[in-house]
């Protein structure tokens, strides 16, 4: 029987986004100093742009984690799969799973019981996931969950009740101010229970020309990135 699965549980659309947009957006710019959620990046081509940008050399973070995932992906599997009972490996902001998919992979042909659940804010990345990634790793079955962090957090303990693995890479902890980023944490660990895990990305502090140049690419990818979120607000809103 082909355990192939891939179920899109819900969509931005179920709460309005136009209106959340707008009103996040008008909230940012009645602020000081003024700021954008960087949430908002991610439309289709946000998404395309975000791609380019992990593949700078430059952008030293990716082959950090891919390193990471490659050559330690028995250890995170032995680890995840201690207690030896099925999972839902949920993982935070996704993306194209390039990191994640080297331990889904393994997990799979480990014969491990799990469901993999990606939740991210951009609906065209969960529909690349549906439409690749269970024909890229036969026997994956997939979850995709279209929304906010918490909010599919939420929706995917009410779908399952099994114990929960939850990544959250690529430094994204990093954008967060301090407080934010205790709010965040609080607000994961409320939603998790003893025997989950969490596998969560850190960036370490280096040279700041390392980090300026991940972030200001002399291609100029980065801006346009940022720039694609001016037109997105001109276009949507």
């Amino acid at each position: 029987m082909n355990r192939n699965t891939t179920t899109a549980t819900t969509s931005l659309a179920d709460y309005d986004t136009h209106h959340k947009f707008k009103s996040e957006i008008l909230d940012g710019l009645k602020e000081e100093p003024k700021h954008l959620l960087s949430k908002y990046f991610y439309d289709k081509k946000g998404d395309e742009l975000f791609q380019q940008i992990m593949n700078m050399p430059e952008y030293y973070l990716t082959d950090c984690e891919l390193e990471i995932f490659t050559g330690k992906k028995r250890e995170l599997a032995n680890a995840i799969r201690a207690f030896d009972e099925p999972f839902d490996l949920v993982e935070l902001g996704a993306g194209d799973a390039t990191k994640s998919s080297y331990l889904l992979e393994y997990l799979v042909k480990q014969n491990a019981d799990f469901t993999y659940m990606p939740i991210d804010i951009s609906a065209n990345i969960i529909s690349v996931l549906e439409e690749n990634l269970t024909s890229e790793i036969p026997g994956l079955k997939m979850t995709g969950l279209n929304g906010e962090y918490f909010e599919m957090l939420d929706k995917a303990n009410k779908i399952s009740s099994r114990r929960k693995v939850i990544l959250f890479l690529g430094g994204n902890i990093g954008n967060m101010e301090i407080e934010e980023a205790y709010q965040f944490c609080n607000a994961l660990k409320s939603r998790l229970n003893p025997d989950d895990i969490l596998l969560i990305g850190f960036d370490l502090k280096k040279n700041p020309h390392t980090i300026l140049a991940a972030y200001n690419d002399k291609a100029g990818i980065t801006a346009s990135f940022n720039l694609n979120l001016l037109d997105r607000i001109n276009e949507e809103l």
